[in-house]
């Protein structure tokens, strides 16, 4: 079985910037799942999408979307933008102000 990697994309903004202090403990509970993982911050609006698209079209198996439900939004377009084979697996850490989408699903 080959190594399955993911990348995280970490909106700094969401949930009023409180991720940058919540993202140590968040990244430590990755890695102890065992998770072989890298990070990325957002730098604006649309750069999740781009950040998901390149990571996608790289072959990562795991992407997580680190904010609220506009970055969960760019990332899942990221990823059917990709020129991938769309095989891959979205996460979600709930970070943002309302996450509606991560509370209803």
């Amino acid at each position: 079985m080959s190594v399955q990697y993911a990348r995280a994309i970490v909106n700094p903004a969401a949930g009023g910037r409180s991720i940058y202090r919540e993202w140590p403990g968040i990244s430590k509970r990755i890695i102890d799942k065992g998770l072989l993982f890298d990070y990325v911050y957002t730098e604006g609006a649309g750069h999740a999408t781009e950040l998901a698209r390149a990571a996608a079209n790289a072959c990562y198996h795991y992407l997580i979307a680190v904010g609220g439900d506009g970055t969960v939004s760019e990332v899942v377009n990221g990823i059917l933008n990709s020129s991938g084979s769309h095989d891959t697996i979205l996460g979600i850490v709930s970070a943002g102000t309302t996450c509606s989408f991560a509370r209803s699903v």
